[in-house]
């Protein structure tokens, strides 16, 4: 049986190939060698520093959570 399609676009965490600035908030800066978010948006990526990834990560969950609730009928 095949799988349900995902409502999670494509992500993934990666390294930095050279230093920049966060897509989120351009006084974050990614430097070299560092963690970074990194989520495709059609056929580019946007780049996000750990901070304020983490902070996209925690609102997704709670949204994901408030459906499921609701789905459930909670």
């Amino acid at each position: 049986m095949p799988r349900p399609k995902s409502i999670i676009q494509r992500v993934e965490v990666d390294e930095a190939q050279k230093a920049h600035n966060c897509q989120h908030n351009r006084n974050h800066r990614v430097e070299r060698g560092n963690k970074r978010l990194k989520v495709w948006n059609q056929r580019s990526a946007d780049h996000y520093c750990i901070t304020c990834a983490l902070e996209i990560v925690a609102r997704d969950m709670a949204k994901l959570q408030e459906l499921e609730r609701e789905l459930r009928g909670e």
